[in-house]
């Protein structure tokens, strides 16, 4: 059965496409510019490539082809160029163009059959970089990869990238965290196109942010507080949505087992110095009905109900200039029936018909870029987000509120091979809750400034070794706050400076030779940094401690990237080690030695690993990719009582949620009418918490899921796509005492206008 959006959803996204189709307008020529058609090995037309034109190690233009593989004009200054194409599967080593005052160019690219292709990230330094030339572990998931594997959200599509471990609270919708190498849920910040998701202190549910209209997803490893300060402290997850290019929409209906219907939408295009982009996404799902021994009858309460639009305005006349905004709303509403799953410490009380949470979100972001003289470029943005989560369980109403506000200024020179980048941010955040109150138990903020100064050199040396240097120094303000009449007392601000530095090296040790070489290019990195995390507003709130101090990280890695077979087969290994220093705990009566306060920052904690990805295209129809990590987390004694572990944890325990091992397998073929996927994940067993209190430590088992599903080209704009989810009934547990979804299928009909 096909099932449809709504019929508000539905007729929103037909206007969204009706008043972008008259933005089909013609290109304007320019005299100094690059124009030319992109050819795949076969010589035919590939369209939708991204053509990213070079000047050293800056992106100085872009652009994407059209349906007969055309792109351009692309204005550029003249001067000489390096032009590398992005196309799923293909890959064109750099081509050097010269641009010559008064004339056009064009030329013709015809790509070679490879693993992976290469594109921009801009979550790595501060400014646009060239995936191949990235000196920190980072994985891009491309749109193709989110539709050739039917991803529906930010956290499946994370299962693919080594280092991250996703968990979930129980199926659609739950409760779901990312622990990057090691580090806690709150230690990833997740940015929207530039604009932070993540709650005051850190935290993020990656359960409710959808794939609609997403060009991109970039995850970055390791610490990056040298770039995006307090909480990117274990990694970034970036997502960039789609904008500009060829007039395009698509549209996606489906409907399936658990009761679940859902429907997305985007459009994107261009007109004259416009550009534009909008996605809207709906999911439905009664969750979990079945019949359970634990609760005496069937599961109730876990259903879940998400909408999310969101659009992007940006104006450039010239590529020395460009406005953009940026929005966003969202709502969801989840059912929470509490842990019917396992129960190792008998401590279930009955299924939890009462609890549900509701969230809205809603984001403005606007930034602007102008080139001044000398090849100075400046960039100004400013964005404001709020979060809020109205909950009911049975002790009664709850409310907690993140607003946060930003501004930031850059300058970024480019002087002959090396990059520079400096700049100012600022932050004010605030947090409201029902728990938060003041002396007479009225609800009260907790409010933080932040102030970054932040630098970036980036070197190259020569063609083949680049140099990413960068600080920031953080100035970290917390407000006077009155005390709560019970445990806390009046806390006067808080200020806490802190500098974060970052060093990072890639070196090709073989260069980017001949497409056709048996043996590729090898690439070697290596880096070291610091990071920090505020404390939560709970944090501040219950506690005696004025004198709270942010987590702290300490992190290097070593990683190799090896092209085999004509850049058919792509592996890469990277070892890495974290230290987590100054971790805040409640002390308790077992470590009430420590310190003289309720909590305070004394626990520490070490992680290291490997991570291991392999892509492999041994022919243009079928593409496989892999991932493996192996994870080797260690409590550490607290401060001034070394052979003390905060509660539940002993000394030289793991860290619960971090399993030895976890992986990911992915095998597609397609053709131009059809493709076939089969996706493998899972993880090894792990220490968990008790579900009902928290208050012990158990094992819980490891488990493999296996997903089937294609898609059918029924008409050239038309596809019946369907899948199979955990296609073997698997009965297991992300989290303990909270089941996953068991078998489910799905159908539906998606729908393509424009390339």
């Amino acid at each position: 059965m096909i099932s449809c959006l709504t019929g508000h959803s539905s007729r929103v996204f037909a206007l969204l496409l009706l008043v972008t189709l008259p933005f089909a307008a013609p290109a304007i020529a320019f005299a100094d510019s690059l124009s030319g058609r992109v050819t795949d090995p076969m010589d035919r037309a590939v369209a939708g490539a991204r053509v990213i034109v070079l000047r050293g190690p800056t992106v100085a233009g872009m652009a994407t082809t059209d349906n007969e593989g055309r792109f351009g004009p692309v204005a550029l200054a003249p001067d000489k160029y390096d032009v590398i194409v992005s196309a799923p599967g293909l890959r064109l080593p750099a081509t050097s163009v010269t641009i010559v005052q008064g004339a056009s160019q064009a030329v013709t690219l015809k790509l070679a059959l490879a693993a992976v292709s290469d594109s921009v990230v801009v979550s790595a330094a501060q400014v646009e970089t060239l995936a191949s030339r990235v000196t920190d572990s980072v994985t891009v998931i491309s749109r193709r990869t989110l539709d050739d594997q039917q991803i529906i959200g930010v956290a499946d599509a994370l299962r693919l990238v080594p280092g991250y471990n996703v968990v979930a609270s129980g199926g659609t919708g739950a409760i779901t965290s990312v622990f990057p190498r090691g580090g806690e849920s709150d230690y990833t910040a997740v940015l929207v196109d530039g604009i932070v998701q993540n709650t005051f202190g850190g935290g993020f549910d990656a359960a409710h942010l959808p794939v609609a209209g997403v060009e991109r997803i970039e995850a970055v490893r390791g610490p990056q507080s040298a770039l995006f300060g307090s909480g990117a402290i274990g990694g970034i997850v970036h997502v960039i949505t789609e904008s500009g290019g060829p007039l395009r929409g698509t549209a996606l209906f489906e409907g399936g087992g658990y009761g679940t219907t859902a429907g997305s939408g985007s459009v994107t295009g261009s007109n004259g110095a416009f550009t534009f982009g909008g996605n809207l996404d709906w999911l439905a799902t009664d969750g979990d009905t079945s019949t359970r021994e634990s609760v005496g009858g069937p599961v109730s309460n876990d259903d879940y109900e998400r909408v999310v639009g969101a659009g992007s305005l940006a104006w450039s006349d010239r590529p020395s200039r460009r406005l953009r905004v940026d929005a966003s709303l969202g709502r969801n509403e989840k059912g929470y029936p509490g842990p019917y799953g396992s129960d190792p410490a008998g401590t279930f009380f009955g299924l939890d018909t009462v609890s549900r949470g509701a969230n809205t979100n809603g984001a403005i972001g606007i930034s602007a870029l102008f080139h001044g003289g000398g090849r100075l470029v400046h960039q100004a943005q400013t964005n404001w987000t709020d979060g809020t989560l109205d909950s009911e369980s049975s002790f009664g109403p709850f409310f907690n509120q993140t607003r946060r506000l930003t501004a930031r200024y850059q300058l970024d020179a480019e002087r002959s091979r090396v990059g520079l980048s400096g700049g100012i941010e600022w932050l004010r955040e605030e947090a409201q809750s029902t728990f938060i109150t003041g002396a007479s138990f009225q609800e009260i903020p907790v409010t933080r400034n932040a102030t970054g100064l932040f630098v970036e050199a980036r070197p190259a040396l020569g063609a083949r070794a680049f140099v990413n240097l960068g600080l920031r120094v953080e100035r970290i303000e917390r407000s006077a706050l009155e005390a709560d009449g019970f445990s806390r007392p009046a806390f006067d601000s808080q200020a806490i400076w802190s500098a974060n530095p970052k060093v990072a090296v890639a070196w090709f040790a073989r260069p980017n030779d001949a497409p056709d070489a048996a043996v590729g290019w090898t690439k070697l990195r290596a880096g070291a940094g610091t990071g920090i995390k505020s404390p939560t507003a709970f944090d501040i709130a219950f506690t005696d401690n004025p004198d709270l101090k942010p987590e702290r990280s300490r992190s290097l890695d070593v990683g190799i990237e090896q092209a085999l077979a004509a850049s058919r087969l792509v592996v890469d290994a990277t070892w890495f080690h974290n230290n987590y220093d100054d971790l805040i705990v409640t002390l308790g009566s077992a470590l009430s030695g420590a310190s003289r306060y309720l909590s305070d920052n004394i626990a520490n904690a070490r992680a290291q690993g490997l991570e291991f990805g392999a892509s492999w295209r041994p022919v243009s129809a079928v593409a496989v990719r892999g991932g493996w990590t192996w994870l080797d987390t260690e409590v550490l004694g607290v401060d001034n009582l070394p052979s003390r572990a905060p509660t539940p944890y002993a000394v030289g325990q793991p860290l619960v949620r971090r399993p030895e091992s976890a992986g990911s397998l992915d095998v597609t073929w397609s053709d131009r009418r059809a493709t076939v996927f089969l996706s493998l994940n899972g993880r090894g067993s792990m220490l968990d918490l008790e579900p009902g209190f928290a208050a012990s430590l158990f094992e819980t088992p490891g488990y493999v899921v296996t997903t089937i599903g294609g898609a059918l080209q029924v008409h050239r704009t038309m596809a019946i796509v369907a899948r199979l989810s955990n296609a073997f009934d698997r009965q297991y547990e992300e989290t303990l005492g909270f089941p996953a979804r068991g078998r489910s299928a799905s159908i539906g009909l998606r729908v393509t206008y424009g390339r």
